[in-house]
């Protein structure tokens, strides 16, 4: 029972940027929560970038169309030289931009993203200077097809 003279508080601990938008009005902890967190931890590692620089971008879909990938890919890094290392880094990026999603039940879980991760995808179909972050973010860059080799049931035990 609650003491009527007592004041009850619930604070949020988390670093701005990381904590899923969510959190900060209801208040529980949901495993999408961490998919939100692994997603932005993942577009600051390919861009170099703290989500505070990021977070603006993801709420202006009309701006989204006008930055190419390639322009914010972290510039210490040599960009992709190679058709294979460019469609991963896609993928990446659009996984990254999936558990960024707005709606908590639209995100993928984590087991999905393990199994994303795990499948080879064989071509990209569009030269990476072509896409920008709005088509990431929609999901409209398809790689197309999964290597034979790709068991997705074996090591995610997510």
């Amino acid at each position: 029972m609650l003491d009527l003279d007592s004041s009850n508080q619930t604070i949020i601990v988390g670093t701005c940027g990381y904590v899923a938008p969510e959190l900060a009005y209801s208040m529980v902890v949901t495993k999408k929560c961490d998919v939100y967190s692994f997603g932005m931890v993942t577009l600051e590692t390919l861009m170099g970038k703290h989500p505070k620089e990021v977070l603006p971008w993801l709420s202006s879909p009309t701006y989204l169309v006008n930055i190419k990938l390639i322009d914010v890919l972290d510039n210490r890094l040599p960009l992709p030289t190679s058709q294979r290392v460019a469609q991963k880094l896609v993928h990446i990026a659009t996984l990254a931009f999936a558990c960024l999603n707005l709606q908590p039940k639209s995100r993928p879980t984590m087991k999905e993203v393990c199994e994303e991760f795990l499948c080879d995808k064989k071509s990209l179909g569009i030269p990476l200077r072509m896409i920008s972050l709005l088509q990431l973010v929609n999901r409209e860059i398809h790689i197309e097809g999964k290597t034979e080799n790709c068991d997705v049931q074996s090591p995610c035990a997510c």
